[in-house]
């Protein structure tokens, strides 16, 4: 059988999830014999957040417009004009998000029946937007995909409830040996930026956002600090393209209530923001422990790399987490609860467990990104097998 030729494409060029996904799978595609390329929009004009072994375009992007919805109709206008110029021609379009699936829907209503082409539509989550624009580039998306992927279960089982739609899951991966190697140098040049060694680190990864629970885990990192006092929170990335500014006054104002008490918080509270891909697996290293409560996922990755890590992993008790997450490698928690969460955070300090470390590990080695792409694959050939059968009968 050919070498496939696939367009992969997403709406950014920073590392958040659907991002780091399309980057991972473009490469193990790639060291599969795929020809591959990842379309990614770039508006900071500072290229991708990590070298490619796969083929990258990079698509200019304007400056952000002043809402969401702008930002999404505007940036879905820019991909399909670049894509009119380049005339790209590929066996398969997958589109991670749905900022760049409307993108592609549009470029298929542009050319026309005739020169149609499959469109994959993975699903990282089912958003619940209030934006009837937004819901509708959402629904669109969806709908309007030749092929429907969603990274877990539990994100196939929303989106057939929602729309009706039969996703397969396709899972996520990590590396565990980026996790086990860790560059000396960028480990040192960490320990000393944060001042590593004063007391536990508790991770959190994902921004301030409604979905990550950043404010549970702010409120039970309060608790855990009547016990360790010198403990520190570090909030990594916060990439995204929504806006989360109510939330955001939310989490500030929950950290000014307790900046008053003799055990103030804010100066224990790191916000690390977007790093280095270079430098993660460093701050893993650093960290005594993940915690990563979330209300709402569609796979939970951080969750996975902390495994690699071979990081103690605080995680809520809920599906899609309880996928692949159990309390054999795990301390699972009720994500509503600040004390159950503070709870698990302290299990996980006081009680080390190198059984459940090595569970962990053993858990992420199980998902490998060559594993993902061969399930993507068996997709990908069925797919172009019934547009050659369609091609033939037309």
């Amino acid at each position: 059988m050919t070498s496939l030729s696939i367009g992969l494409f997403t709406y950014s060029t920073v590392p958040r999830g659907s991002v780091v996904h399309t980057a991972n799978l473009a490469d193990a595609l790639h060291d599969a014999g795929c020809d591959v390329t990842v379309y990614a929009l770039d508006k900071e004009r500072r290229g991708f957040f990590r070298p490619l072994r796969a083929r990258l375009c990079l698509v200019p992007a304007s400056s952000t417009p002043s809402t969401t919805a702008e930002l999404v109709r505007t940036r879905a206008v820019e991909l399909v004009d670049h894509l009119a110029r380049l005339a790209p021609a590929h066996d398969v379009y997958h589109a991670e998000d749905c900022l760049t699936a409307n993108g592609l829907d549009r470029l298929r209503a542009r050319l026309g029946p005739a020169h149609a082409f499959p469109l994959v539509r993975t699903v990282h989550h089912v958003e619940a937007f209030s934006d009837e624009y937004l819901a509708d580039c959402q629904s669109r998306s969806i709908l309007g995909a030749s092929l429907c992927l969603a990274v877990s279960k539990a994100s196939a089982r929303d989106v057939l409830h929602e729309f009706g739609v039969r996703a397969v899951p396709v899972t996520n991966g990590v590396h565990v040996e980026r996790f086990a190697r860790v560059d000396p140098r960028r480990l040192a040049a960490w320990t000393q930026k944060m001042y590593a060694g004063s007391g536990p680190v508790i991770l959190a990864v994902g921004g301030v956002e409604e979905r990550k629970n950043t404010l549970g885990t702010l409120r039970a990192f309060a608790r855990v600090r009547e016990q360790y006092p010198t403990a520190r929170l570090w909030i990594l990335g916060g990439a995204t393209v929504l806006d989360h500014g109510a939330y955001r006054a939310a989490f500030d104002q929950e950290l000014a209530k307790h900046c008053a008490s003799p055990m103030s918080l804010r100066a224990s509270v790191t916000e690390l923001g977007v790093v280095d891909d270079e430098d993660v697996p460093a701050i893993f290293r650093l960290a005594s422990v993940l915690a990563f409560p979330s209300l709402h996922e569609g796979f939970g990755l951080a969750a996975l790399e902390g495994l690699a890590a071979r990081l103690p992993v605080i995680a809520s008790r809920r599906a899609p987490l309880t996928e692949f997450l159990d309390e054999s490698c795990a301390v699972l928690v009720d994500p509503e609860s600040d004390a159950d969460i503070a709870r698990g955070i302290v299990e996980a300090l006081r009680k080390p467990s190198r059984s459940r470390g090595d569970a962990g590990e053993l858990r992420a080695r199980s998902h490998s990104w060559s594993r993902v792409a061969a399930l993507h694959l068996e997709h990908y050939r069925g797919l172009r097998a019934s547009r050659i059968d369609e091609v033939h009968h037309a």
